[in-house]
């Protein structure tokens, strides 16, 4: 069997829609239609409900949900077994949020190098969806995110081991001419312009989140919409807009003068820095294990 019909089922789950399955595998959409029914000829069971005019997922699918990761994370282990009994020479991936790649990624490598070990890394970036669906296919040893206390929590079992890391912040700030503008107790005039996430990415949701209980927003017209938060950053000392970025990506610009944080009545995001790792994972274990015998 061609165990990529069962990462296409995985991927039919997570978009729970042909058509953005088709986008994510890079096919068309009757094209991952028929890798479906392959899959389904193969089972013997239908996993779509098929109607005049519209299609869903059936329980069963659903259902095997579970089964379906654990079996492809056995098979992906046992594939690199086979390939190097000794676990040598293949690289540990890690997968990471964008803004973190540029922040926290460096310093966790540079703690596990700190042991006698040089650990070779495979970089993945990608946002928190793709990165999270990634981990949970066992495409990643490795997965670095953000939590946000606001947001539920990932509801991982106690086949995933999770360790926070450092603690983080996204902090309102300005740079470039826009920080000569400012208003006593760094509070921003109302015609500066404001970098935005898009309302449905992660940061997105944390700063929505955040406006409902704080003093004041940021609630300028909006110059750009972007949820590349390194972007973002730069764009801030560029002096297109004033933004919330993660304090780690716009430390040293703070300390430099290049922006400035605006006032406490806008207050600060707090957010941690967490670490996954699966528990069966040995190569991710060790890795842990480094960082944990350097903190």
């Amino acid at each position: 069997m061609d165990t990529r019909l069962l990462e296409d089922a995985l991927i039919l789950l997570e978009e729970r829609n042909l058509t953005a399955a088709a986008v994510r595998r890079n096919m068309t959409q009757p094209a991952f239609s028929r890798r479906i029914r392959a899959l389904e000829h193969w089972i013997g069971q239908d996993l779509l409900v098929r109607g005049a005019n519209r299609v869903e997922l059936s329980p069963l699918l659903a259902k095997s949900e579970p089964q379906i990761r654990a079996l492809l994370g056995h098979l992906r282990q046992l594939h690199g077994h086979l390939k190097k009994p000794d676990g040598q020479g293949e690289p540990l991936v890690l997968v990471a949020q964008h803004s973190l790649s540029a922040s926290a990624v460096p310093e966790i490598i540079q703690k596990a190098n700190a042991k006698d070990m040089r650990w070779q890394v495979r970089l993945r970036t990608q946002n928190q969806d793709t990165a999270m669906s990634m981990f949970l296919r066992h495409e990643a040893d490795v997965m670095v995110s953000y939590e946000y206390r606001e947001l539920p929590q990932v509801p991982f079992d106690d086949t995933v081991a999770r360790c926070v890391w450092r603690r983080d912040a996204l902090v309102p700030v300005v740079g470039g001419a826009l920080r000569h503008q400012l208003l006593d107790d760094n509070i921003l005039p109302e015609h500066v312009p404001c970098i935005v996430y898009p309302a449905e990415s992660f940061l997105g949701q944390i700063v929505s989140l955040h406006h409902r209980g704080a003093a004041r927003i940021l609630d300028g017209p909006i110059a750009v919409e972007s949820a590349f938060s390194v972007g973002v950053a730069r764009m801030v000392t560029a002096g297109v807009g004033a933004a919330w970025v993660p304090h780690s990506l716009i430390h040293d610009e703070i300390i430099s003068g290049e922006a400035v944080i605006l006032s406490s009545d806008y207050r600060r995001i707090p957010m941690d820095i967490t670490l996954y790792v699966h528990a069966s994972n040995r190569k991710a274990r060790q890795f842990q294990d480094c960082l944990e015998a350097e903190a």
